[in-house]
């Protein structure tokens, strides 16, 4: 039998404006992290499941990392006093099988902003994104900084929304035209002087418009495609059937290369599990 040792450390540091806690833990151990009294978790600047190193305000992701160790950290900590995260294969599936893992967590406290942030959502329309958020008692609220990720970790900076400072509830809306398959947002709210928190990360997907649209059509070299989903390939073919070439689709949007076939009418298709598209494209 197998006896193992969990061991739990936690650091705190301080500066003038904010205070950061780091917590510590191996598999099947837990992590409790709390704030003084008054406080809040207002960002998480470390979180990692697996294989993590280093010492707290440098830790590292190591070679075995679960992708959703920041979102479902967040999840616990962003606008709570305290939260207890256990280290486990339950909690974040298991990253890498066979390897004893461990979990490091960085997180940032400090007095809560008057503003209160009801939610934040985003709605997927063909190849953008449309966030929209809900506030309340915007009192001294400098900015709102729309961010993104490709990979749930790493955020930055795609546009900025100013604040209406009123006491009642506001709507505002954001769209992003420039998205991949999946992407990340969380929004950075700053007040008047200086502190700032968090929003919670969500996770989109570009929907699939279910309509394929090529353009150019005629074709001369490269035409592009667009209304894809987020599995599936396209194909190209003659007119009588007979497939010229297979590729994965790798975005909402995809260039397809017709610079290499004689001139004449070819069939372009978008093909998943569940559906098959097609669209004639003539090249010259």
């Amino acid at each position: 039998m197998k006896h193992c040792l969990y061991i739990f450390a936690l650091v705190i540091s301080f500066n003038a404006t904010s205070q950061t806690i780091c917590g510590t833990a191996g598999e099947n151990g837990s992590v409790t992290l709390t704030a003084p009294g008054g406080k809040v978790f207002t960002s998480v600047t470390f979180a990692s499941y697996g294989t993590p190193d280093g010492s707290c305000g440098s830790f590292t992701i190591g070679s075995c990392h679960a992708a959703n160790s920041q979102s479902i950290v967040e999840a616990a900590l962003l606008n709570n006093n305290s939260a207890t995260i256990v280290a486990s294969n339950g909690v974040f599936g298991d990253p890498c099988g066979g390897t004893v893992k461990r979990l490091y967590i960085e997180a940032v406290y400090r007095f809560p902003l008057p503003l209160h942030l009801i939610s934040f959502s985003c709605t997927s329309r063909g190849s953008f994104n449309i966030l929209q958020w809900q506030t309340s008692n915007e009192v001294n609220t400098k900015a709102f900084q729309v961010e993104r990720s490709l990979d749930g970790r790493h955020f930055s900076v795609i546009g900025n929304v100013d604040p209406a400072n009123s006491n009642v509830t506001t709507v505002y809306t954001y769209t992003d035209n420039a998205v991949s398959k999946v992407c990340f947002y969380r929004l950075k709210m700053t007040d008047q002087d200086g502190s700032f928190t968090n929003s919670n990360i969500i996770k989109a997907s570009v929907a699939f418009s279910g309509q394929l649209n090529v353009f150019p059509n005629p074709v001369t070299t490269f035409t592009r495609v667009s209304g894809l989903g987020a599995k599936g390939y396209i194909e190209i073919t003659t007119m009588q059937g007979t497939r010229l070439r297979r590729m994965p689709v790798t975005g909402s949007t995809q260039m397809v290369d017709m610079s290499g076939y004689p001139a004449g009418m070819y069939m372009l298709k978008y093909v998943t599990d569940s559906t098959t598209l097609n669209q004639k494209v003539v090249k010259n």
